[in-house]
């Protein structure tokens, strides 16, 4: 067996070949699992001719962006898909809508492909399942130890007083965050509170499918007649895209919502859909790997791999800087005896 990065993760066991969230269309030929809706993890439903996994409220989201999903077949979360003698078992990962871990069971050993995911319940998401595997390859997006986050109890209230603080000047409270992820928590946060929330039209479009699946959100869509009355009444917080430009805009006040807001100098609020260092690390213990390849990092995957390995005695590295092999016991005993 062998696991190995060509913008995505690649697992070779038996001539079987499944790959996890590639970012190109560099092996045609493989199987494809998609672990979540964002853009980034995403590629392979703009890719023709790829095979695709994904849960369907992935799918959903995608469809949402004006995608028209091809050759996609639909895995729910705990199920399990069979190549010989390969399995890919979805787990949940806590991150978004949708989101899933994959476990990959092969002759030689199991791999946990995290890609992006969180380990503490949130208004909209259960937390991530650890999985005992032999190799675990993991997400490293705040993987330095300067990444700590507060609870989201606590993120919220802080973003409720500060709100309630803008409205008092007359302005609107506006919070920028990704559509996918942290402007449901938002929402629920603010419907919670009993604070009117107005969403940008590409935080609604994500919404909706939220609400197709269950999810109950109470807001209103700036496109709406009945967004203008609302804004009118001076009690309302407003949720818009990271990008949007508000500058032509002094009657919203904005505020940075993300895991990186503990670099941001401008006010921002560190909510995340991802796992802080703290929790990486327990989630390593938990998983019990030989091994653990980072990825989504950049230069935390080096910071990452390396603590691991010097505090937790853990063999690790970055999954892109070499390949990964992992022998049967049947297979070691036939070169051994080979060499006999």
């Amino acid at each position: 067996m062998r696991v190995r990065w060509k913008s995505g993760l690649i697992i070779e066991s038996e001539g079987i070949q499944v790959m996890f969230d590639p970012q190109n269309n560099c092996l045609s030929h493989c199987l494809v699992f998609v672990s979540h809706g964002h853009f980034d993890h995403s590629t392979a439903f703009r890719i023709n001719g790829l095979q695709k996994y994904s849960t369907q409220p992935t799918c959903d989201l995608i469809a949402s962006y004006g995608i028209q999903p091809e050759n996609w077949r639909p895995l729910d979360v705990g199920s399990k898909v069979t190549f010989e003698d390969v399995e890919v078992v979805s787990h949940n990962s806590g991150h978004v809508l949708g989101s899933c871990e994959f476990e990959v069971r092969t002759p030689e050993g199991n791999i946990l492909f995290t890609g992006d995911f969180n380990t503490e319940y949130t208004k909209t998401m259960k937390p991530a399942e650890p999985v005992q595997c032999d190799v675990l390859v993991l997400e490293a997006t705040f993987g330095s130890p300067s990444f700590t986050f507060p609870s989201e109890d606590e993120v919220g209230k802080e973003m409720i007083v500060w709100a309630k603080k803008i409205l008092k000047t007359g302005k609107i409270p506006t919070f920028q965050t990704d559509p996918l992820g942290n402007a449901q928590e938002i929402i629920s946060i603010f419907n919670e509170a009993g604070i009117p929330v107005v969403t940008h039209w590409k935080v609604s479009r994500i919404n909706q499918i939220y609400e197709t699946h269950g999810y109950k959100l109470e807001y209103v869509d700036a496109k709406s007649e009945e967004a203008q009355e609302v804004i009118e009444s001076g009690n309302t917080v407003y949720i818009t895209p990271k990008q949007l430009d508000l500058q032509d805009h002094p009657e919203f006040v904005p505020a940075l919502v993300s895991g990186w807001a503990m670099w941001a100098k401008k006010t921002a609020f560190p909510l995340s859909d991802h796992a802080d260092f703290p929790r990486l690390i327990r989630f390593v213990e938990e998983c019990r790997p030989k091994t653990v390849l980072t990825c989504h990092g950049n230069r935390f995957d080096d910071t990452l791999s390396h603590f691991i390995e010097q505090k937790l005695g853990i063999r690790s590295y970055p999954v892109d800087l070499i390949p990964t092999s992992l022998k049967s016991e049947k297979r070691k005993n036939q070169i051994q005896g080979a060499l006999k």
